[in-house]
């Protein structure tokens, strides 16, 4: 999965994460899940400004003190990022988010290229002016298999994906550019099993990308 570490010279405003990044937190007594979250903003030294989960289209109630962990995807180090905090202040105005204590620690770690998640993602495969229905499943941030009703594409062809990704709280239509490395052909079922690696992606669909397998990797590793 990730190669963590700690570091103790890096700081949360060292990361210059923009308003709109996705975030996972992990509330105490509260779940055993993850928690979808946007980072709203932060004040240096101070705190950091996230809204507030939603459960059933509402917010969550969470008190103050309440202990947490933050996991996130930063862009500026290409990797994972964890820290523990808590809750200092709670708001419902103008919209429903919690300050959250400025972390003294970080962990961080490399999300490697050839770690997969397993997935199950509709996607539109266009491929010679064509469009397919496909299904995506598995994705890395270096590439990703689909499946599809195509009869034939050589190795080396570039097809592109245009796919919505679950980032929690928000979802991101993405459309993933890749060189087909793998097609095998199932003449049973009239499916094709296709490998890509992916080249020259948008910049926020390659943010996108890796929040969206970061978040994955946690429950279907392989």
């Amino acid at each position: 999965m990730t190669d963590k570490l700690e570091n103790k010279t890096a700081t949360f405003e060292s990361l210059q994460l923009l308003p709109g990044q996705p975030l996972q937190l992990e509330i105490d007594d509260y779940t055993s899940e993850r928690d979808g979250s946007l980072l709203v903003g932060y004040r240096p030294g101070k705190s950091v400004i996230v809204t507030t989960p939603l459960a059933h289209g509402h917010p969550i109630s969470v008190k103050l003190d309440t202990n947490l962990n933050v996991r996130l995807f930063a862009n500026k180090i290409n990797g994972a990022c964890a820290f523990r905090t808590h809750v200092i202040h709670v708001s419902v105005a103008p919209f429903p988010h919690l300050h959250l204590a400025m972390p003294n620690q970080l962990f961080l770690g490399e999300v490697r290229k050839a770690v997969r998640a397993k997935v199950s993602v509709h996607a539109t495969l266009v491929y010679q002016g064509e469009r397919n229905s496909a299904e995506i499943i598995d994705l890395s941030t270096g590439g990703g298999r689909l499946r599809a009703r195509v009869q034939a594409i050589d190795a080396g062809e570039i097809i592109t994906l245009i796919t919505k990704l679950d980032l929690g709280t928000v979802e991101k239509v993405v459309r993933l550019q890749g060189v087909v490395r793998s097609f095998v052909l199932d003449s049973e079922k009239g499916t094709s099993t296709i490998g890509l690696q992916w080249q020259k992606l948008e910049e926020n669909d390659a943010i996108a990308l890796q929040a969206y397998v970061l978040m994955r990797l946690h429950d279907n590793p392989h």
